[in-house]
């Protein structure tokens, strides 16, 4: 990833700085005092690429320059003959909005042709992918911060291939390990389970023996008990032939009960007619009846009439009554008025009239009273005539109505005399007819008590029989009990049976089941050795050992390249991994051994320029390494070595390492703050502070 031209708005201390421009660029100084954003700008393209801050811990909220709501950084690079761009906005607020764009320059189109994916999780995937690094390797092979380039050399040997292992990310193998472990472990569990099992299947199928000598004797009883059934049933069938007849025999007994009560209902019946008959021979009486109830029906045939006019005239003198009331209602509201006037005029004592101001002197008032009062004395007697008038109206009313109600008693005994005038005509006729159905009453009443006599003698034979039958179905309950605790005797055995070979089918299907799980024995043990196996690979002696083997002769390789660059080919380094102990047992170390003109001596005896130059290619060497093996190619390194920190013999030694590394890479970016360093470098990019955000320029 080679950088192009980078554009940031509202980042940390930056406002709106002119875009930054690496066109031509080669090996440059980011220049500029304590805090005014040098690592920021680097912060800004790590933020665009990943969306995380250099030291991965600031949310994106608190990268907003102060004041400001939105911040955005455009990152345009190079990677493999191709030119992308990378847009990362964000927007603060409790409902904070972020925007991520990822772009590839169309050089036929002259424009750029958008690749970004639907959401910014997959878009930041695509950006991974297509840099072939993550944020954490990018962060330790790119980035040489300050203070990190002896962070490996100056541990004792003994701890150097834990910082390796670290620097190569081989704490995943870690991980591995534990996974190993936890799934043996489930595997042991597993394992102790199914052995369990089988060993209560192996109790289980000891019972065979068992259950086969129940089952014989379930089939045994089984037998008896099947032969008393037998013998029980065949009894039962004569109860139930009994239970039949009789079941017959009360069907009789209920018709001919039926038949008897009808015969007595028909005969009571047709004596109450022959009573009927004999009562209406009497017609003298009905006929006295009748013209008495005429004659009464005659003299009440004026009551319709009379009713009629007795209710107009207590209309009329409701009415009137109720005019009257009215009447004396307005005479008493029109006399308050006259009252009030009188009492007001009579309590004056000025000559001045109270009621419309005017002059009244004691004549005129006197006149006026005069005549308020004579007209007060008319309406009062107007009141009282009309009040004796309405009195006498409601006595006549009252005694109008109680006229009415004796008219309205006369009409309601009209409708009865009318229904028994009607009862009486019929009857007189009945009684006509009567003499002459007399006969054939008689008749009948003779052949349905001979129908009843007979009916009455089957039913007292027929209930004897029912008796005898019913003395035999009493000593039938004992024999169904039996029978029901012989049938419930017989189901139990069948169950019991049916048990005893449910037991003994089961039974082979467990020992299927048994013989199934035999070999998951063999194939949990194999499975278990093989993570114990993985357990043992995967731990520090195992793989990761092996990767750092690997690893130490390609760091040696590229240290060596590199040292020899910068002391003129006059020194190596080699790493040993090994080291003999006296008792001849064999140590696990990380000695660093150099070699010049002087011979070969460990790292430790070194000092000044040789150890810095040793340190600086190691740490390059390693920062290739982590880049090669994430499948990146290293063409950019950012160094923060911090010359604050060196004299100047020091920082003329750093200078030197870089210029000696210079051919390895399209992009040296190298952070300072000292004024004199400024000129070391071919091109210089300043970084000011203001009160209007932080500015960039290119020198």
């Amino acid at each position: 990833m080679i950088p192009i031209r980078l554009e940031i708005t509202n980042f940390l201390p930056y406002r709106n700085p002119a875009p930054l421009d690496f066109g031509g660029i080669h090996v440059a100084c980011l220049a500029g005092e304590n805090g005014a954003g040098k690592s920021s700008m680097l912060e800004a393209m790590v933020w665009a690429l990943w969306g995380r801050a250099r030291d991965g811990k600031r949310s994106d909220d608190e990268l907003i320059h102060f004041g400001e709501k939105e911040m955005r950084v455009a990152f345009i690079f190079d990677l493999e003959n191709e030119r992308f761009q990378v847009v990362r906005q964000r927007k603060s607020g409790k409902r904070g909005e972020s925007l991520l764009v990822l772009e590839v320059y169309d050089a036929h189109t002259r424009s750029w042709r958008g690749l970004s994916e639907s959401g910014i999780r997959e878009t930041q995937r695509k950006i991974n992918d297509l840099l072939r690094i993550d944020y954490d390797t990018f962060m330790n092979s790119a980035f040489i911060a300050q203070g990190r380039a002896d962070a490996f050399t100056v541990r004792a040997p003994g701890e150097r291939k834990a910082v390796l292992a670290n620097i190569l990310g081989l704490d995943r193998w870690a991980v591995y390990e534990q996974q190993a472990k936890d799934r043996a472990s489930g595997l042991r569990e597993n394992l102790l389970l199914l052995k369990r099992e089988i060993h209560a299947m192996d109790a289980e199928l000891e019972c065979r023996n068992d259950y086969e000598q129940d089952l014989s004797v379930a089939e045994d009883q089984l037998g008896n008990v099947t032969e008393s059934l037998r013998l029980a049933e065949r009894q039962m069938s004569d109860v139930k032939q009994a239970q039949h007849d009789i079941s017959k025999s009360r069907s009789v007994i209920d018709d001919l009960k039926f038949r008897v009560q009808q015969g007595q209902r028909e005969l009571s019946d047709i004596e109450k007619e022959i009573e009927n008959v004999v009562s209406a021979e009497n017609q003298d009486v009905l006929e006295s009846e009748r013209e008495a109830t005429k004659m009464r029906l005659q003299a009440l045939e004026g009551c319709e009439s009379e009713r009629i006019h007795l209710t107009k005239q207590r209309s009329e003198a409701v009415e009137t009554s109720g005019r009257l009331k009215g009447e004396n209602e307005i005479l008493k509201a029109e006399a308050d008025p006259i009252n009030e006037r009188i009492a007001t005029l009579e309590a004056a004592t000025e000559p001045v009239c109270p009621i419309c101001g005017g002059e009244l002197d004691d004549d005129a008032r006197s006149h006026l009273l005069t005549g308020l009062q004579s007209d007060l004395q008319t309406r009062r007697v107007r009141y009282t005539t009309n009040r004796t008038l309405q009195i006498e109206l409601d006595d006549q009313a009252s005694q109008l109505q109680d006229r009415l109600d004796t008219t309205d008693a006369g009409l309601k005994e009209i409708s009865k005399l009318e229904r028994r005038m009607a009862e009486i005509e019929s009857a007189v006729a009945s009684a006509r007819s009567a003499k002459q159905a007399l006969g054939k009453l008689q008749q009948r009443q003779t052949r349905w008590s001979k129908r009843l006599a007979q009916d009455r003698g089957k039913l007292e034979k027929i209930q004897f029989e029912a008796r005898e039958l019913e003395l035999q179905l009493r000593q039938a309950d004992a024999s169904q009990q039996s029978l029901d605790r012989l049938r419930f005797e017989h189901r139990i055995a069948i169950e019991q049976v049916g048990s005893c070979n449910q037991k003994l089918t089961s039974l082979d299907g467990l020992a299927e089941r048994r013989k199934a799980k035999t070999p998951d024995l063999k194939v949990l043990s194999e499975k278990i050795g093989t993570l114990e196996e993985l357990c043992v690979a995967f731990g520090k002696q195992g793989v990761p050992a092996m990767i750092i083997e690997a690893a130490v002769p390609e760091i040696e390789q590229i240290a060596n390249t590199l040292l020899g660059k910068m002391t003129g080919g006059r020194m190596n380094v080699r790493f040993d991994t090994q080291r003999e102990l006296k008792s001849g047992d064999v140590r696990e170390t990380l000695d660093i051994k150099l070699s010049d003109e002087l011979g070969t001596r460990n790292y430790e005896l070194y000092s000044g320029g040789e150890t810095f130059r040793v340190n600086f290619a190691i740490r390059i060497a390693l920062s290739k390494l982590l880049a090669r093996r994430s499948g990146a190619q290293l063409q950019t390194i950012v160094i923060d070595e911090g010359f604050g920190t060196q004299d100047t013999v020091g920082r003329e030694r750093l200078i030197e390492a870089i210029n000696a590394i210079q051919d390895d890479f399209k992009r040296v970016l190298v952070i300072t703050h000292i004024e004199e360093m400024k000129d070391a470098f071919p091109t210089r990019i300043n970084v000011v502070k203001t009160a209007d955000g932080s500015i960039i320029s290119i020198d």
